[in-house]
């Protein structure tokens, strides 16, 4: 069905589910105008506790499938055609056989070391070093997530800070990957494991983890890592243009730093 745009005037209509006010018919309604959005799995909360704001702004049904920003890529560059991407760095955005150039930034977040809140590993796993410990269950993204890119980074900046025989590599620490950041948080809440590096922007708005900012530097060298999270569209509809309005808006962006712990945009 062929995506509609509902004209302002409607929008208090359609969320009162009564069009008739507004002159139109059943077939204007919402539920008649409807958005998809591919988006990395670290912005599901956020994402699902504001997708009331997002149907208000579009004045169109939306629908969000979460996942690992890689695997969201692999399935468009196969054929699926979601209206919007949200995906963590602009490298899956190029996977999905889309133009970089169009991509536009909106959030960071930091990489930081996860622990359950009241646990063991919660007051003795505070810096990089503590992993080396190999009481600690780690997990980490998959390699090929983008969340596990950024953990194999650190890794590697770890090991040109302390040494090459320091033992900071995936083969050496991590016990569990897991496929998306979602993913590894559940592992990490259920006890499965005791520690993750995972976004600093997960704690924000799960009470149960505690979350420590790796420090961009350490001796004088790079230590810490983030990531820029882009908004790509993928659909030139009048609907698709008012989704991406929105979610470049302060309005948008400023409510995922002060509710869900993600950073602005580095000047």
């Amino acid at each position: 069905m062929k995506k509609m745009r509902l004209v302002p005037a409607c929008v208090a209509a359609v969320v009162a589910l009564s069009l008739a006010a507004c002159g139109g018919t059943s077939s204007d309604s919402a539920n008649d105008c409807t958005l998809e959005v591919f988006a990395a799995s670290s912005l599901s909360s956020a994402l699902t506790e504001m997708s009331e704001n997002v149907r208000i702004e579009t004045g169109c049904d939306v629908t969000f499938k979460f996942g690992s920003s890689g695997s969201l890529a692999a399935s468009i560059d196969a054929g699926a055609t979601p209206d919007v991407f949200l995906s963590s760095g602009t490298g899956s955005v190029s996977a999905a056989g889309l133009d970089v150039n169009n991509a536009r930034a909106l959030v960071e977040s930091r990489l930081a070391v996860i622990t359950r809140k009241g646990s063991e590993a919660a007051t003795e796993v505070t810096t990089v070093d503590d992993l080396l410990e190999k009481k600690w269950k780690l997990g980490l993204c998959a390699a090929t997530a983008p969340c596990g890119e950024l953990a194999d980074a650190v890794l590697l900046n770890a090991t040109n800070i302390y040494g090459a025989e320091s033992g900071f590599s995936r083969e050496s620490l991590a016990d569990t990957e897991a496929i998306n950041a979602s993913d590894l948080l559940t592992k990490v809440e259920m006890g499965e494991l005791d520690v993750v590096l995972g976004y600093a922007s997960s704690c924000a708005s799960n009470p149960d983890l505690v979350c420590t900012v790796i420090p961009d530097e350490m001796n004088g060298q790079q230590l810490g890592e983030k990531t820029t999270f882009y908004v790509t569209p993928l659909s030139d509809s009048t609907s698709t243009a008012q989704l991406l309005s929105y979610m470049n808006s302060t309005t948008f962006t400023q409510r995922l730093v002060a509710d869900f712990g993600f950073e602005e945009l580095a000047q």
